[in-house]
């Protein structure tokens, strides 16, 4: 099932829209010729070709004065690793987990966060991030607790530490 056939059953459609787009740029006639102009003279595979261009565009949202434009790079960035992933027929699996879990990572794609269960997955504490961006958004649609930017004080934090999420606050408490 797609990413975006995956919202709609769900009924969030806005959320769904988000994919559309990533679809979208799939076709874009200019990222298109961009990476067939790289491929006629550089001479090098479709993988490279194809993450040299998203990786440039990624840079040019991350410049953008405009916070929320600039928070979608992480999109840009999704699409490249989910297409990287189809072109090299690389098997990604997301992480499972037992018991109720505060994800910890430095930044999350929307596409992983649509395919966490909110009933395992509580809360999403990011060292980077953006609160912004489609990631955040589709955690709030699911119910997933989250914060962002908190820095190198997330490092800090142990496996299997117990910790709480003030969303409001958008900081973490340690437990004990």
């Amino acid at each position: 099932m797609t990413l975006t056939a995956k919202a709609e059953a769900s009924g969030l459609d806005d959320i769904a829209a988000i994919f559309s787009g990533h679809h979208t740029l799939l076709d874009d006639p200019e990222l298109l010729a961009a990476a067939s102009e790289l491929l006629q003279h550089e001479h090098c595979t479709a993988e490279y070709a194809w993450q040299q261009v998203l990786k440039e565009l990624s840079q040019q949202y991350q410049q953008l004065d405009d916070e929320y434009l600039q928070a979608r790079y992480i999109d840009v960035d999704d699409l490249l690793h989910r297409t990287l992933v189809h072109l090299t027929q690389t098997k990604e699996e997301l992480p499972q987990f037992n018991s109720p879990t505060i994800l910890l990572a430095e930044n999350i794609y929307p596409s992983t966060v649509l395919q966490l269960d909110p009933a395992v997955v509580k809360g999403i504490c990011l060292s980077a991030g953006s609160p912004v961006s489609h990631s955040a958004l589709i955690a709030r649609e699911l119910g997933i607790g989250w914060i962002c930017q908190q820095g190198e004080k997330l490092y800090a934090i142990q496996p299997e530490e117990t910790l709480t999420l003030d969303v409001k606050r958008q900081r973490f408490n340690r437990q004990g």
